[in-house]
């Protein structure tokens, strides 16, 4: 049992992250695995990279509220996954803020896949018609993120502070669908959606709208939350959502690689499997790390990350964010 589900691992994998960046992927994780487990120099498998501070929610639960302002230009953008790709990252994410509010986005997935990497974007999905979707297909998108908070309607827009939120982004979801780009429905856990059976359903919704998978986030309390005294999830709840709902080739908690790898309940930024660079330039273990490592801005991606030991370090620096 425990193979079968390695290989659902694995297909989910292939078919998120893989099957549209293939060929030109494969190269590239030949190249990081090379230099992860045969050199032992900790090469990030991920550069998420935080393409604008703007959003049009104002989302209860928002991890990004209070982080510094300012945007990286397209050129500049460029130059940091160019250097992702150099120093043997395979895939890129975007996130923001709301990515897609930059009219830049296309071209952004082009020049990333144009190196063979494999482009992620996350998204609210107000902005996500079939139209967008259809021109990040022709760019070369791997895959899309949409979030979904609730599967019920009321909730989700009361959450963003968004009236209509929900219904564009399950629009979005479909649309992928229907263009045949892959879509993961990201959504964050807490005691009260496992409690009434909101995961269950929100599962069951992602299912029936062709989604690719649902990517279960614990909460991080920095942002909005910076000041909680009381978690929204408990170490039950956590272990709950691992040995009910968790599926190997469906439903995964932050990275269906990492939850393979380990299988424990930790992130993906105390391995050293992911990078983060700010909107402004700065570069950190997550975006919820207390101390940067530098500003691409001031040095190319690399040099930061030598600078600051990464690529022979470990964990995330202490940070306590509660996710772990």
């Amino acid at each position: 049992m425990r193979t079968a589900g390695h290989i659902r691992r694995l297909a989910l994998l292939y078919r998120i992250f893989a099957r549209r960046a293939l060929p030109g992927l494969l190269p590239r994780l030949a190249g990081y695995v090379w230099r992860r487990y045969a050199l032992r120099r900790r090469v990030p498998l991920t550069v998420m990279i935080a393409v604008t501070g703007r959003c049009q929610c104002d989302c209860a639960h928002c991890s990004a509220s209070g982080l510094p302002a300012g945007e990286l230009s397209t050129a500049e953008l460029k130059r940091v996954m160019a250097e992702a790709a150099a120093m043997g990252s395979p895939k890129i994410g975007f996130t923001g803020g709301e990515p897609l509010l930059r009219a830049d986005m296309a071209e952004l997935t082009a020049f990333a896949a144009g190196l063979g990497l494999s482009v992620s974007i996350d998204t609210n999905g107000i902005l996500l018609d079939a139209a967008k979707v259809a021109e990040l297909k022709a760019a070369g998108i791997s895959n899309i993120n949409v979030s979904l908070d609730s599967p019920d309607a009321r909730r989700h827009d009361r959450l963003r502070n968004r009236p209509g939120c929900f219904d564009s982004a399950l629009a979005a979801v479909k649309a992928c669908a229907a263009a045949g780009v892959p879509c993961v429905v990201s959504t964050y856990l807490t005691d009260r959606a496992l409690a009434e059976g909101r995961l269950a359903a929100l599962i069951r919704l992602a299912r029936e709208s062709g989604a690719s998978g649902v990517r279960a986030l614990f909460p991080i309390y920095t942002g909005k939350l910076g000041d909680r005294r009381r978690p929204l999830l408990s170490a039950a709840h956590k272990r709950l959502f691992f040995e009910k709902y968790a599926e190997p080739g469906f439903v995964y908690s932050e990275s269906p690689l990492y939850d393979y790898l380990s299988g424990a309940v930790q992130c993906t930024a105390s391995r050293g499997v992911s990078v983060y660079v700010g909107a402004e330039g700065s570069v950190r273990s997550c975006y919820v790390s207390r101390e940067g490592m530098g500003n691409v801005r001031d040095a190319g991606l690399e040099a930061v990350l030598e600078r600051a030991g990464y690529f022979s370090g470990g964990g995330c620096g202490g940070l306590d964010c509660g996710a772990c």
